[in-house]
């Protein structure tokens, strides 16, 4: 799966979580940490390198600007009481500007971002966000048997000074990152 398809996957999870929220406000939290874990990995996996192309640089921006936004509309929700009868109006605003934003990533960010990336280049960008996203959320799985895992091949990776080394297998995992960094 490609990183636009691994995104486009999580918007959908990040929706229901949205909507089963909304019908059950204690379940607000769960939603929270997809959507905080999901702007940080779609940063790192993707925006920070859709910035470097100079025709999707302002939309790239935009939306990481549009995270910020996201992540102050959460820090409102979390400092506002449970049990306050407009509780469910603060998830509904967090909710409404979530599927706004996914939306016109899906619409207008990802078809641009598909011209400027090669498609080697996606499919790598999808591995690290569904390796992160399991690394982030708590996913694990349990691990191969010692006989079959020795039967994964090991694809030596060529280094910056051209030398060829072991490819690490997830060490690499962005953990402690902040969402919505203004550049």
């Amino acid at each position: 799966m490609n990183v636009i398809e691994a995104l486009i996957d999580h918007h959908a999870t990040l929706r229901q979580l949205y909507r089963q929220a909304e019908a059950n406000p204690a379940l607000i939290d769960t939603f929270i940490q997809h959507l905080i874990v999901h702007h940080t990995m779609e940063e790192k996996y993707f925006y920070d390198l859709l910035e470097g192309f100079e025709q999707a640089e302002h939309e790239a921006l935009e939306a990481v600007n549009e995270h910020h936004i996201i992540e102050m509309i959460i820090k409102d929700l979390e400092g506002f009481p449970r049990d306050h009868r407009n509780f469910p109006i603060k998830i509904e605003g967090l909710g409404e500007y979530t599927v706004h934003h996914l939306d016109e990533e899906e619409e207008e960010i990802f078809p641009l971002a598909a011209q400027f990336f090669e498609s080697k280049d996606l499919d790598s960008l999808g591995v690290l966000f569904e390796e992160a996203k399991k690394t982030l959320l708590g996913i694990s799985l349990p691990d191969l048997p010692k006989a079959l895992a020795a039967m994964i091949p090991i694809r030596e990776q060529v280094t910056e000074t051209g030398s060829s080394r072991p490819e690490s297998r997830g060490t690499d995992v962005a953990i402690g990152l902040g969402i919505g960094g203004l550049r």
